[in-house]
């Protein structure tokens, strides 16, 4: 019988964990970044993840997508953190959503400028209409464009339906169409690293 990954990793193989992290890690990280902006924050969340992982394999069932499994499971980790203030009292998780859990989508304008068609001004007016967007609306076309999940792993990250996630980005991208050009906005696609 052929051993599936996911049952490797329930078996303690530790290759198949280097090899969860390897894939995994960049990715967690970049998510990690665009929540909590916390370098620090985000890496002792993902190395606790993966310790998390490790001690609790054998109960951990295998996951439809990996990366929304993972994704989910540092975004909870992350806003439990942020849930704590300063001086250690908990506030509710509606206000950390609203105010500490910012999506941030920003435009690495140097190095686009360098390795893109796409100029300063361009790049400015692009990260205005963005910041322009909701929080709701940049976390999934972050997870879409940026990190390659479909639908279905983005409504499992994000808690909401799969129709939710297809309304929101159809409803970023409109905004966007109306604001910017069409050539703008292909140069745009075309150049998705831009975001870091």
């Amino acid at each position: 019988m052929n051993t599936t990954f996911w049952e490797k990793i329930q078996q303690g193989d530790e290759e198949a964990f280097r090899q969860l992290y390897n894939e995994y890690s960049d990715l967690l990280y970049g998510y990690g970044m665009k929540i909590a902006g916390d370098d620090n924050l985000v890496t002792e969340s993902i190395q606790s993840l993966f310790v998390y992982l490790y001690e609790k394999r054998q109960s951990c069932s295998e996951p439809q997508s990996i990366s929304a499994y993972l994704c989910v499971a540092l975004k909870r980790m992350l806003l439990n953190e942020l849930k704590k203030t300063a001086n250690g009292v908990f506030t509710s998780l509606d206000e950390v959503n609203s105010s500490e859990y910012r999506f941030d989508l920003e435009i690495d304008i140097e190095t686009a400028i360098v390795r893109s068609e796409l100029e300063r001004e361009q790049l400015e007016v692009l990260q205005k209409e963005i910041n322009g967007l909701t929080k709701q609306q940049r976390e999934v076309l972050y997870l879409k464009y940026y990190k390659k999940l479909d639908s279905d792993e983005i409504a499992e990250v994000m808690g909401l339906t799969s129709r939710t996630v297809y309304n929101t980005t159809h409803m970023a991208i409109s905004r966007l169409r109306e604001r910017l050009s069409k050539s703008f906005l292909l140069t745009v696609a075309a150049n998705l690293w831009i975001f870091n």
